[in-house]
């Protein structure tokens, strides 16, 4: 019987589900609950180089650049969402005009992600234990948008969060992605990840 045969018909066999997630960001001060939404899951892409010879076009790998990740959030009164993220760009060095300051003063990446910290995306098996895990590195905010305020909506406010990092990796409870990075990089002579 083939895997793909067995995986429907066996009742023990379990998906991922879309709904079944936890984002872990301390550093933005902002309780679990609040976040409702990451869209898309973080992914890369591979950049192309082109190379014309005679009447043929050849094409080669390029580099690995991975992709922003957007991140819905409810914004509370209590505790104070916008409050919160307004205080994150602070920390990270900046100040509106009419704060006492050095002028020269701007955000960095440092003062960014040092606040920050590690991003990690928790996909969660049916009984709430971790089946996939997602670490965000060197995660910065790009763009933060407040939402749309309108007397015709009874609608819930939303932040939407512009995520851009440096680089992901995925692990497992189960031990079984972690497993098959850690192959693959074996088999290129590089040093595995340690559990």
């Amino acid at each position: 019987m083939s895997d793909t045969n067995q995986f429907w018909s066996d009742g023990r066999m379990e998906p991922k589900r879309a709904f079944r997630w936890i984002l872990r960001a301390p550093g933005l001060g902002l309780e679990e609950w609040l976040i409702k939404k990451v869209a898309p899951r973080p992914s890369w892409s591979l950049t192309e180089i082109k190379h014309n010879y005679l009447n043929h076009t050849f094409y080669y790998p390029g580099r690995v650049e991975y992709d922003e990740v957007t991140v819905t959030v409810v914004d509370s009164i209590q505790p104070n969402a916008t409050g919160k993220l307004q205080s994150l760009l602070i920390k990270a060095g900046y100040a509106d005009p009419g704060m006492a300051h050095n002028e020269a003063m701007t955000v960095s990446k440092g003062g960014m992600t040092s606040n920050i910290g590690l991003i990690e995306i928790h996909q969660l098996n049916p009984d709430g234990s971790t089946a996939e895990n997602w670490e965000l590195h060197n995660t910065w905010i790009k763009a933060c948008k407040y939402g749309d305020l309108d007397y015709e909506s009874d609608d819930i406010l939303n932040i939407e969060l512009t995520l851009r990092y440096d680089y992901f990796r995925i692990g497992s409870q189960s031990g079984t992605a972690l497993s098959d990075v850690n192959s693959a990089l074996s088999a290129v002579g590089l040093t595995p990840y340690s559990s």
